[in-house]
């Protein structure tokens, strides 16, 4: 198995990540309504419509594209931008698992979540191979990871209200 997780480039991670998040994590998401399982989970006063939902994860994949453009532009030294993006994964695995079981029954997206948590094993897998995995390289990617949440929660809150009026 580790001799076959060689022969696959790194480079290949964050891209799965990506191909699972949309459709398939999205899929899942939408056919288990997940904007009512992010209401009664975050307190928001009404869930979001499925359009204002789906803009959101436009910007998810907005920022994490970015940064998967940047790690291509120069692999060795952004590495932590495409290390980055499965951290993101699997924060939203984590999101995803705990309040499974916080719930005791299964949140919408938690299979696919699961497929990011592979990839993202193997990933790190990759990069302990190649001995790229060093603690700055961790903590860079941690923080990049943490963009990757805190950019579009934030454009979030400022065109909110706007996408709120357009799409109640």
């Amino acid at each position: 198995m580790m001799t076959k997780l060689r022969q696959i480039d790194f480079k290949f991670f964050p891209i799965a990540v990506i191909i699972l998040y949309v459709p398939f994590h999205l899929l899942e998401e939408a056919f288990n309504n997940f904007p009512l399982w992010m209401a009664e989970h975050y307190n928001f006063e009404r869930p979001l419509s499925y359009p204002h939902w789906l803009i959101n994860n436009l910007i998810f994949l907005i920022i994490l594209l970015i940064g998967l453009f940047l790690y291509n532009r120069n692999r060795a030294k952004n590495l932590p931008f495409g290390l980055g993006i499965l951290i993101w994964a699997l924060l939203n695995t984590i999101e995803h698992i705990v309040f499974s079981i916080i719930d005791l029954r299964i949140s919408p997206g938690s299979y696919t979540s699961i497929l990011f948590l592979v990839v993202t094993l193997f990933g790190f897998l990759r990069l302990k191979q190649e001995k790229l995995l060093n603690f700055p390289i961790v903590l860079k990617s941690i923080l990049i990871a943490m963009a990757y949440w805190i950019v579009p929660i934030a454009a979030f809150m400022i065109i909110g209200s706007f996408l709120v009026k357009i799409f109640p």
